[in-house]
């Protein structure tokens, strides 16, 4: 007993010091079961630390009869201990979960999430769980089979920030003990745990892995349960050495807004095959709001097209996001839409009527405005810098639109003496391709008069003795300038 009490006794101060906690960061809530690996991890920690320091938590998924008679128990073993016990009773099965969601998963889900709740009501920075040796062993084996990389076949680790929230750590002390000696422990303390029939279930993943694969297995490697955590520390290591690279060149390549994620594509080119891949997982979650699965197949499609030299390409991937391939970036969106908040893009695929004065709504809090400007200054008018603002010549019975380009639309644009199709023009302007079909055009009723932030048609330049001149600006609210009004 006592060897085991100073092996948990270290493996829980690296757990701390490895999250950055001390012994004096608040109480450790304490995740048990009734099964012998909490009950046994209980009985240590309430040897090791004084009771105002420790909190019991248990979770009734109410998915046996003998569910309410375990939750008793684990409160007796609190209150024998003089420790505050916090339970909660839910019934998992009648509880609605996503397709797809096994009911081990949404157990574990729901156990997190009530663990969670307990920490926060009780200012705790930790919770403490009985997984073991054999469990890690099980753990690496299941995403071997499911595919994994180092970060799978890494397993658990001795901390971790609790699934679903990063401000709580995940400690287990007894990783690297197997289920027998903390079998002998109970056995020896006097301990009673409950015996979980549902580990006898063979319809659970785990359980065939536990009592079917893992001794198939031993009789080619008596050793396999080692060997495979030995696999998974390697792992541990070499994965901890790649998340060091992948977050540095996410600082240097990586923008993050509101449900969007760009990285400058040929940085990302540049990177070595393990980290570009690792970047693009990176960005795919930053878009989702929990935890999905992301696939290899998935990765890789997005690899190859984001290599591709060109651009334009689009490809949809898990919990409905898709990348868009432009010039310079990748760009990652969550949605059916895809389109990135930075483009003026039209409510529609339709016509406005632009009257001079006047203004056009365009999506995303950008404005087309038509003002008739009485004293062109032609030197002003050559010289100007902002691709935002145009000012063209028309005749005085002309109207103004604004709409799409057409198929097979062509242009003239200033300077180039030449008719040219829009589609091409869009496609070396590098206006991103899914952009392209809603980008605003202002033209009259007769040709194209300029494709807003890129291309002025040559028909309706200003030229010296220019009778009706018109300013056009397109604008965005949240960066306006004076030329940006509400008349």
């Amino acid at each position: 007993m006592e060897k085991l009490i100073a092996e948990v006794r270290a493996a829980l101060a690296g757990a701390l010091a490895a999250a950055g906690l001390t012994d004096n960061d608040g109480p450790l809530v304490v995740g048990v079961s009734g099964g012998p690996d909490s009950l046994a991890l209980l009985d240590i920690l309430a040897r090791l630390y004084p009771a105002e320091r420790l909190v019991v938590a248990h979770l009734d998924h109410g998915l046996r009869p003998s569910s309410a008679d375990e939750a008793a128990a684990v409160a007796g073993e609190a209150s024998a201990r003089g420790l505050l016990y916090c339970g909660e009773r839910i019934s998992l099965e009648d509880t609605p979960r996503p397709t797809g969601v096994s009911l081990e998963a949404a157990g574990r889900a729901a156990r997190y999430g009530f663990l969670a709740r307990v920490a926060g009501d009780v200012g705790a920075a930790a919770v403490v769980v009985g997984h073991n040796a054999d469990d890690q062993t099980e753990t690496v084996l299941l995403h071997l089979l499911r595919g994994a990389g180092a970060a799978g076949l890494r397993g658990m680790s001795p901390a971790a920030p609790l699934p679903g929230r990063p401000d709580l750590w995940l400690l287990r002390p007894l990783l690297g003990v197997p289920r027998s000696a903390i079998e002998a422990y109970c056995h020896n303390a006097g301990l009673h745990p409950t015996l979980d029939e549902s580990n006898a279930d063979l319809t659970f993943t785990r359980n065939r892995v536990r009592h079917e694969l893992l001794p198939l297995l031993a009789t080619y490697n008596p050793q396999i349960a080692q060997r495979l955590r030995e696999t998974a520390a390697i792992s541990a290591a070499e994965d901890d050495l790649l998340a060091a690279l992948e977050a540095a060149a996410w600082r240097d390549i990586a923008h993050l807004a509101p449900d969007q994620v760009t990285l400058h594509r040929r940085d990302w080119q540049r990177q070595p095959l393990a980290l570009r891949r690792r970047l693009l997982r990176r960005a795919i979650a930053a878009c989702l709001p929990a935890s999905t699965d992301i696939g290899f197949q998935a990765i890789e499609a997005a690899r190859r097209l984001a290599e591709n030299t060109g651009s334009g390409g689009r490809v949809s991937l898990p919990g409905g996001v898709v990348m868009d391939v432009g010039y310079e970036t990748l760009d990652f969106r969550r949605g059916a839409d895809g389109r990135r908040d930075d483009s003026p893009q039209l409510m529609g695929n339709t016509l406005f009527a632009l009257p001079v004065p006047g203004k056009v709504e365009l999506a995303g809090g950008w404005r087309l405005t038509a003002e008739p400007l009485p004293a062109p200054g032609l030197a002003a008018i050559t010289a100007n810098p902002d691709p935002w603002t145009a000012y063209v010549a028309l005749d005085e019975t002309a109207a103004l639109v604004v709409r799409p380009r057409l198929p097979g639309e062509r242009m003239r644009p200033l300077g180039l003496g030449g008719a040219t199709k829009l589609k091409e023009v869009m496609i070396d302007r590098k206006i991103p391709a899914a952009a392209r079909a809603l980008w605003p055009l202002v033209a009259t009723l007769e040709h194209p008069v300029w494709l807003p932030g890129h291309v002025l048609d040559d028909r309706a330049r200003v030229q010296a003795g220019s009778v009706r001149v018109i300013r056009l600006y397109c604008v965005k609210k949240a960066t306006a300038t004076n030329n940006y009004t509400d008349n």
